[in-house]
């Protein structure tokens, strides 16, 4: 047998983690968006970031897995994974983090509230 044939389940498992980790990036640079107030451009900034990173982790795992050959098989297992992870993740996280990001924000309207007024004077005094 070849040794590129017998080299598939190993390409196989880490494109398919590489697209686990391409997802997890589009995540983050998708919190990051949202914490930066999640304007148009912030956006369109975080997705171009997250998209070059993605291609180039996918392109250098390749390259050091499967010898730089891509192959349908390499996209096909990477947008599979892609998918999954971003599947999950909105049912997972996206609560999740919308819970998060509430709190955080009534908390910070608190402490500005606080801030703005100070401490009030008792009438008797």
């Amino acid at each position: 047998m070849l040794y590129p044939t017998i080299n598939q389940p190993i390409v196989f498992i880490a494109i398919f983690f590489t697209g686990l980790a391409c997802g997890v990036v589009f995540d983050v640079f998708r919190i990051l968006t949202m914490l930066s107030g999640g304007d148009k451009w912030s956006r369109h900034i975080f997705d171009f970031l997250a998209g070059i990173f993605s291609f180039f982790l996918l392109f250098f795992v390749n390259l050091k897995v499967n010898y730089g050959q891509f192959r349908i098989f390499v996209f096909a297992v990477f947008l599979l994974s892609f998918y999954l992870e971003r599947l999950i993740s909105k049912f997972l996280w996206t609560k999740l983090l919308s819970r998060w990001y509430t709190n955080i924000t009534k908390i910070n309207g608190e402490i500005a509230k606080k801030l703005k007024h100070g401490r009030k004077k008792k009438e008797n005094d």
